[in-house]
C-alpha cells in the first residue's frame, strides 16, 4: 500500500490527445521463510453441535481512488495553461500580476492599488477587461455595461497563492467562449498546494504590510482550503494609500457514484487612493515632484461577494460527462477620476465620480458524450449559459473646491440578461486528423430606466441575437508535433444606455484566423508559433471627457506569437513569450483615419520568466531549499493619437528565498533596475490650472509607474 501511494500519475495520450485509459498492475506478494521448519499440525477434533460457529470473514479494504486529470485538447495553436511553478517564478503581489506570464499580456495600473488593472492582450487595450472574458473558478468575472467601462473585471478579490493554473485561449475558436472574448478568453482554476496550515507575514517599502493565512485539510486535495489576506500601503507617493482584504473558501467532495461536488465562496473589499494623470513635460522637466498629484482627492472604493457551486458527473465507461455550475455575484464600485484638470469647468474642475452595483445570477453547463461516427473517440457537446444582471449606476461631476455636484452625466438603472447555447463536435476522419468545430447562439436583452435622459425615468428595452461559428483542425504531424488551422466569430454586447427603445442591439463583432504549430514533450517541454489575422466591426478607444473607452470604427489586427516552457531538471523552469501585433482602423470616422494605427495598442510584448528550486543541504533532517527566480516584461512601440508614441517599458523582478519545511523566508523585489516608466500614457487636450484659460491643443499626459520596491515576507507552514 505504501508503494502504490506514492504513484504519480500523467494522461494516457493518442497522437497527443488525451483519452481514457485502463493500467493492469502485477503484485507478487512472497512470505518470510520461517526460522525453524514448523511442527506437525495435530488434527482438529470433531465439531461439536454447541462449538460457536466461525468468526465471519474481514470487511472489504476500503478501495483508494486515483484521479487522472488531463489538459483539454486545445482550439488553436496558441492556446496555452501556465501551472504552478511557472506562475510562482518571479513576484507576484496579485491575481491580476500572474497574468503576465501569459503570451501577449502586459498589464498596468495607473488608477491605484485597487482599481482593476488595465490589460493588453495581442494588440487589444482591453482596458480594464472589455475584450477578454475572464472566469475565476466557473464564474464570470466581467461586469456587464459597467459605467467605467465595458466588460470591467477586478481580480483583486483572488490572492495568488491560491490559482494552480492560468488557462489562456487567444481568440474566439471554442463554442464556450461567450461574451467579451474579442482578444480571449482567460480562466483561473483555484488550488492551495501546502496542506496544512500556513500563515505569511510580509512587509515592504512604503509602508506595505501583509497578512496571508490559509488551510488545507492533509487528507485533501488541493481545491479544498481557506485562505485570508489583509494588506495595507502608504504608496511611494500622495494620494497612493490603499488597503484591501479579502477570503476564499473552496470544498470538492464527491456525491454518490461518480458525482463530485465544488463549494466556492469568496469577499473581498478595498480602498484606495489614486495620483491620477500629469503632464509629461511638467514631470520631465521638474514643474511637479515625479510622484506628486494636481488632485489628491482622487481614488475609489471596491467589494465583491460570491457563491459558486459545480456538479460535475461522469458515467462508469468515461463515454459521458455532465457539468452544472450556478453562480451569485454581488459587486459595488466607485471611483473618483480627473483627466483634463479645468479644461471644461475652469472654476469648480472636472472631477469626476462614477458608481456601479450590480448583482449578478447565472449557470453554465454542459454534457458531452461519445458517438462513434469516424472512430471511437467521436464526441459531440451540448452546452447552455446563462446570467441576468441588475446595475444601479451614476456618475457625477464633483466640485474640487467644495465636493458639491455640478453635474450628473448619469443616473440608470439596467437589466441585462444573456441566454446562450452551444453545440461542439470533435471528429477522427483519419487517423492524424482531428477535426473540431461547433455553433454557438447568444441571446441578449437590455432594459433601462435612464433617470437623467428621460428626466421622468421612463423605460426602454433592447435585444439582440449573434450567432458564432467556430472550427479548427488539428493534424498530427508528429508524435510531439501538431499543426492546427482555426476559424471563430466572438461578439461584445453593447453598453445599455447606448440602445433606444425596441432598437436591435448591434453587437460589436470580430471574426478570427489562426494558424500554427504546438510541440509537447510531456511537462518538460511546451512550444507553440501561431499567426493571425483579426476583424471587428468597431472598436473602444478611451475618451479623457467621459473618462472611459468610447466606440470607434471598424479595426484589423495582423500579427505573431512565441511561447514555450521547458523544465530541463526537475527544480528548473523556464518560460517566456514573444508577441507583435500590427493594428490598424479600417473604416474612418471624424477622429480616426482608416490605416491609421489604433492608439494605446503595443506593436510589442514580450516576458520571461526563470526559477531555479535547488535543494542546498540537509540540516535537521529537514531539505533546505533554496528559491531564486526572476521576471523579465518587456513593452514596446505604444501608438498615441496624433502620429505620436509612448515610451517603451522594460521591468526586471527577482525574487529569492529559503525554506526549511515548516519556515520559509523570502524577498520579492519588483523594478529591480528602479526603471522611470509610465504605466499610462495618453494625448489630449488638458489644462490643469485653476481658472487659467484651457487651451485646446492635445499634450501628453502620464500616469508614473512604480519605482524599485522590496518585499520581505516569513511563512510558516505547520500540519503538513
Amino acid at each position: 500500500m505504501r508503494t502504490v501511494t506514492g504513484w504519480t500519475f500523467a494522461p494516457a495520450t493518442r497522437n497527443g490527445t488525451p483519452v481514457k485509459a485502463k493500467i493492469r498492475v502485477v503484485a507478487r506478494f512472497v512470505a518470510q521463510p520461517p526460522a525453524s521448519p514448523p511442527l506437525p499440525t495435530p488434527p482438529k477434533a470433531p465439531q461439536s453441535p454447541r462449538d460457536p460457529a466461525p468468526p465471519p470473514p474481514p470487511p472489504p479494504a476500503t478501495p483508494i481512488s486515483v484521479t487522472i486529470a488531463g489538459e483539454t485538447p486545445p482550439r488553436n495553436a496558441s492556446s496555452v495553461v501556465k501551472k504552478r511553478d511557472v506562475l510562482g517564478a518571479a513576484p507576484h503581489r496579485t491575481a491580476s500580476d500572474l497574468l503576465k506570464v501569459l503570451p501577449g499580456v502586459f498589464i498596468t495600473q495607473h488608477g491605484g492599488q485597487g482599481k482593476a488593472h488595465q490589460i493588453f492582450l495581442r494588440g487589444f487595450d482591453a482596458g480594464h477587461g472589455q475584450d477578454i472574458e475572464l472566469r475565476v473558478a466557473g464564474a464570470p468575472v466581467n461586469e456587464v455595461s459597467n459605467v467605467h467601462g465595458q466588460g470591467y473585471a477586478d481580480l483583486h478579490f483572488i490572492m495568488p497563492e491560491v490559482v494552480r493554473r492560468v488557462r489562456a485561449t487567444p481568440g474566439p475558436f471554442d463554442p464556450r467562449q461567450g461574451d467579451f472574448a474579442v482578444a480571449g478568453t482567460i480562466e483561473f482554476d483555484l488550488g492551495l498546494a501546502q496542506a496544512g496550515f500556513t500563515t505569511s507575514f510580509g512587509l515592504g517599502t512604503y509602508g506595505e504590510r501583509r497578512v496571508f493565512v490559509a488551510y488545507r485539510p492533509r487528507d485533501a486535495s488541493e481545491e479544498t482550503f481557506a485562505a485570508v489576506e489583509a494588506q495595507s500601503t502608504d504608496g511611494f507617493g500622495p494620494s497612493r494609500a490603499a488597503r484591501r482584504a479579502s477570503a476564499v473558501a473552496q470544498w470538492v467532495f464527491p456525491v454518490g457514484n461518480n458525482v463530485s461536488v465544488r463549494f466556492m465562496a469568496s469577499a473581498y473589499a478595498a480602498r484606495f487612493s489614486s495620483a491620477g494623470v500629469l503632464l509629461r513635460d511638467d514631470v520631465e522637466n521638474g514643474g511637479i515632484d515625479r510622484f506628486g498629484t494636481y488632485d489628491p482627492r482622487q481614488g475609489g472604493d471596491s467589494t465583491r461577494a460570491q457563491v459558486v457551486v459545480g456538479l460535475e458527473h461522469e458515467s462508469d465507461d468515461g463515454a459521458a460527462r455532465s457539468a452544472l455550475t450556478p453562480f451569485f455575484i454581488g459587486r459595488s464600485l466607485r471611483l473618483r477620476t480627473n483627466y483634463t484638470g479645468f479644461l471644461v469647468d475652469s472654476v469648480n474642475g472636472d472631477s469626476q465620480q462614477q458608481m456601479n452595483e450590480a448583482f449578478t445570477l447565472g449557470f453554465s453547463g454542459y454534457h458531452r458524450r461519445k458517438i462513434r461516427i469516424f472512430s471511437p473517440e467521436d464526441s459531440l457537446e451540448v452546452g447552455t449559459f446563462a446570467r441576468s444582471d441588475f446595475i444601479d449606476q451614476s456618475q457625477k461631476r464633483l466640485s474640487v473646491v467644495d465636493d458639491h455636484v455640478t453635474g450628473t452625466l448619469v443616473d440608470a438603472n439596467i437589466r441585462a440578461v444573456d441566454a446562450a447555447a452551444w453545440i461542439d463536435a470533435s471528429l477522427r476522419p483519419v487517423r492524424r486528423v482531428v477535426v473540431r468545430g461547433g455553433v454557438r447562439v447568444d441571446g441578449l436583452y437590455y432594459g433601462v430606466t435612464d433617470l437623467e435622459r428621460e428626466g421622468s425615468g421612463a423605460a426602454r428595452a433592447a435585444m439582440g441575437t449573434h450567432v458564432g461559428g467556430k472550427a479548427t483542425v488539428d493534424v498530427a504531424l508528429h508524435e510531439r508535433l501538431h499543426a492546427l488551422a482555426s476559424y471563430g466569430d466572438g461578439f461584445r454586447s453593447p453598453q445599455a444606455r447606448s440602445l433606444g427603445d425596441g432598437e436591435r442591439a448591434p453587437f460589436t463583432t470580430v471574426r478570427s484566423f489562426e494558424g500554427g504549430l504546438r510541440y509537447a514533450h510531456g511537462d518538460r517541454a511546451n512550444a507553440s508559433v501561431a499567426v493571425f489575422h483579426t476583424r471587428l466591426s468597431d472598436d473602444l478607444v478611451f475618451e479623457e471627457t467621459t473618462a472611459r473607452n468610447e466606440r470607434a470604427p471598424a479595426t484589423m489586427r495582423t500579427g505573431f506569437s512565441l511561447d514555450f516552457t521547458m523544465r530541463p531538471k526537475p527544480w528548473i523552469v523556464e518560460s517566456g513569450s514573444v508577441t507583435y501585433t500590427h493594428a490598424t482602423f479600417s473604416a474612418s470616422d471624424a477622429n480616426h483615419q482608416e490605416g491609421a494605427l489604433v492608439p494605446y495598442t503595443p506593436l510589442f510584448v514580450a516576458h520571461a520568466d526563470v526559477a531555479l528550486t535547488p535543494k542546498l543541504a540537509r540540516i535537521l533532517g529537514r531539505d533546505l531549499v533554496g528559491h531564486i527566480g526572476t521576471g523579465l516584461s518587456y513593452l514596446g512601440r505604444r501608438p498615441l493619437p496624433y502620429g505620436e508614441f509612448g515610451r517603451d517599458i522594460f521591468l526586471a523582478d527577482v525574487s529569492v528565498g529559503l525554506r526549511l519545511r515548516e519556515v520559509g523566508i523570502k524577498v520579492d523585489m519588483e523594478n529591480l533596475l528602479d526603471a522611470q516608466w509610465y504605466d499610462g500614457q495618453f494625448t489630449y487636450a488638458s489644462s490643469f490650472v485653476r481658472g487659467a484659460a484651457p487651451s485646446l491643443v492635445p499634450r501628453q499626459v502620464v500616469t508614473v509607474g512604480a519605482p524599485f520596491t522590496l518585499m520581505a515576507t516569513l511563512s510558516l507552514y505547520l500540519g503538513s
